[in-house]
């Protein structure tokens, strides 16, 4: 059985680990990082929370030539020739595929001789005296002084870190779809994310790739009957679309960011209800407050320590306005009817709750 040591193992594979790994490099610590190879599908969008942090991690100039613009967001309302209301957005939001960043972060860490990547993943972990010992799925036996859980809600990083609490929530039917552009669905792909809301259900789509695609977000248990069926122009075009299942459990999560020698950093950290675009934002800021902690102090130990207590400060706050606006978007009948004149009469209302989540005055 092989046996290594590194100052850092990284468990995870996505877009977490891609930023987890691009943090140690820039922070010249020696580091592992187990990478197995997975499928990295669909988009996301990029607020401007998401740019600022890019920026302070210095890697937004990768990216900027794989970003589409999106000129405004358009709340919309199924039976209504208007908006219900729109913020614009131009120069400050993005859309990018997660195949381009997830490509465009490993590309800028592969060579380097502070990190190496392994594409096992990790079946064990053991923490004696101080130290961690993973055993990967070929057998390699790593030891480590810190690891970095960016291995998702479900991963053993997390599964050693938290206890989760079950509460009585609707499970939410969610189905997605990447869509390619043609003569026939052009007129979806304007530059803007589109959330049209339903009687109970509610549909997102924004385009990226340089408008050659549009990811779509269906949520509701209803919603593809109630599309099918529905006279509105646009959304007919999404009669025949091939939605896909997404898994999202009927469970709350608390976020944490440390336990003993285990840094948790994504989805791992903080479960996002996927309601405002916030999940891909939030690990960016974690990546970005990370780095800013390791380069104060060399001692990893009270940088981890500084890194969860800013972290913790802020994550809450918008788990809870997430949590907020998927209670809003599910509204039916008479609530739904009272939730649209009030966005119809409150473009300003709409405009302060982006501009605090998005933390506009903060440094971040």
């Amino acid at each position: 059985m092989k046996e290594n040591t590194s100052k850092v193992i990284i468990i995870g594979g996505g877009i977490a680990g891609a930023i987890a790994a691009y943090v140690c490099v820039k922070s010249n610590i020696n580091t592992i990082w187990f990478s197995p190879k997975s499928e990295v599908e669909g988009a996301m969008q990029m607020p401007p929370n998401s740019i600022r942090a890019l920026k302070k991690l210095g890697c937004f100039n990768l990216l900027k030539n794989f970003l589409t613009p999106i000129s405004m967001i358009r709340l919309r309302e199924t039976n209504l020739k208007q908006d219900l209301a729109n913020i614009d957005v131009s120069k400050n939001y993005f859309t990018i595929s997660r195949k381009d960043i997830f490509s465009s972060l490993k590309k800028s860490i592969d060579n380097n001789s502070k990190i190496e990547i392994n594409e096992d993943k990790i079946v064990s972990i053991e923490n004696k005296d101080g130290q961690s010992k993973c055993i990967s799925s070929s057998g390699e036996v790593i030891k480590s002084d810190f690891i970095i859980g960016a291995d998702g809600i479900n991963g053993i990083a997390r599964r050693l870190s938290c206890w989760t609490r079950s509460k009585n929530i609707d499970n939410k039917v969610i189905k997605r779809a990447e869509i390619k552009v043609n003569n026939k669905n052009r007129i979806l792909f304007q530059s803007s994310i589109n959330l049209w809301m339903g009687d109970g259900w509610h549909l997102v789509y924004y385009p990226h790739s340089k408008g050659k695609k549009l990811n779509a977000i269906l949520v509701g248990n209803n919603a593809i009957h109630q599309i099918n069926s529905s006279d509105n122009f646009e959304l007919g075009l999404f009669e025949n679309t091939n939605w896909q299942d997404v898994n999202i459990q009927n469970t709350i999560y608390f976020p944490k960011y440390i336990n003993s020698n285990i840094i948790l950093l994504g989805d791992a950290a903080h479960p996002m209800p996927p309601h405002l675009a916030q999940g891909a934002a939030q690990t960016f800021l974690d990546g970005a407050v990370l780095l800013d902690c390791l380069s104060k102090n060399d001692n990893i130990s009270s940088s981890v320590g500084n890194y969860s207590k800013l972290r913790l400060k802020s994550i809450k706050k918008v788990t809870n306005m997430s949590h907020f606006s998927g209670e809003v978007l599910k509204f039916s009948g008479l609530k739904k009817t009272i939730r649209n004149k009030l966005i119809l009469s409150g473009n300003v209302f709409i405009n302060d709750f982006m501009k605090n989540l998005w933390g506009e005055n903060s440094s971040l």
